[in-house]
């Protein structure tokens, strides 16, 4: 099982799920699936660039090449380096260096091991499943304080990271906040990871790691979806909106918005559009629900051979 690497009860995740932080401790190495090995040849082999790899520090961003001469004067070198966008992994190693943190995002679609996992953990939580790479220096704080829309799986896998976790501000957001911004809510929990432990922070929990003496490796996995409610009936109603009349009528004049004269017709968008959600069907709302998970996955790779098929080869090479 992908689940029980990253938890140690796996049955407690529906209890834990957008609730509660949980801490797992002595769960084994998951080097077969990331390690600095793998990192060092995605950044030296592999053409990274934005927003593949990213590069933080106490907060902010880095570039992930140096400024080449006369950047901020525009010109070809400059237009370059905006369209490539890709990474210099010897001005990368020189930030880390300087307290620098790597992020590696969306390794799924770059590493297979990685990709392995996610699909092996997704098939077991019934969501997809994102994976973030994080590789801090000692001494350092990479990512400001923040909270994410999904829950997330913070998986140590070499050196260690103390994480500060808070209360949130509001019960399941849906509105991602702004980086830095740190509540004045109670914090819940203080903890030091080391390889094998892995720290669960549900969806809304603002949370920060700092190295100390030694660097970290640690894999974030988001599990879930930052979909909610909400954004399904923004679905719905662009449906509606196909169908109704009403919804599709322009908003009365301000004047008559002031005089109280808005009313009926807003009575009639909303009895129109209540009557026509009354008849969506639930085969309907499942459809919609099945188009936005898969929109979010990543599919499997295909067969050896598939390119070459679709070229038509007579010879594969």
């Amino acid at each position: 099982m992908a689940l029980d690497r990253l938890l140690d009860d796996p049955a407690r995740l529906p209890e834990i799920r957008d609730r509660t932080p949980h801490v797992s401790r002595g769960l084994g190495p998951l080097d077969d699936v990331f390690t600095t090995g793998h990192a060092q040849d995605l950044l030296f082999h592999r053409g990274l660039r934005t927003p593949y790899v990213r590069l933080l520090r106490d907060g902010g961003e880095l570039d992930v090449r140096p400024r080449p001469a006369g950047a901020a004067r525009g010109g070809a070198v400059g237009e370059h380096r905006q369209l490539s966008g890709l990474a210099d992994p010897h001005h990368v190693l020189a930030q880390i260096d300087a307290g620098a943190t790597l992020v590696l995002q969306s390794l799924a679609l770059y590493c297979p091991e990685v990709a392995a996992f996610c699909e092996a953990l997704a098939d077991e939580t019934g969501y997809p499943v994102s994976p973030t790479a994080f590789l801090t220096p000692p001494g350092a704080r990479g990512a400001a304080p923040h909270y994410d829309l999904s829950g997330v799986f913070i998986r140590q896998l070499a050196g260690a990271k103390t994480w500060c976790v808070r209360a949130p501000r509001q019960t399941l957001p849906v509105v991602r906040g702004r980086a830095g911004d740190v509540p004045d809510t109670p914090v819940v929990l203080e903890t030091r990871l080391e390889p094998g432990d892995c720290l669960y922070v549900p969806r809304g929990f603002y949370h920060e790691g700092r190295t100390d003496g030694e660097g970290s490796v640690h894999l974030s996995f988001s599990e879930g979806t930052e979909d909610a409610w909400i954004g399904l009936l923004h679905d719905v109603l662009d449906l509606a909106a196909d169908e109704l009349l009403a919804l599709r009528t322009r908003l009365p004049a301000l004047d008559d918005v002031m005089a109280g004269r808005s009313r009926q017709e807003w009575h009639t968008v909303r009895d129109s559009l209540l009557e026509h959600l009354r008849t969506f069907s639930d085969e309907k709302v499942a459809a919609l629900i099945v188009r936005r998970m898969r929109a979010r996955q990543v599919p499997s790779a295909p067969a050896p051979g598939a390119l070459a098929d679709r070229l038509a080869l007579k010879e594969q090479f």
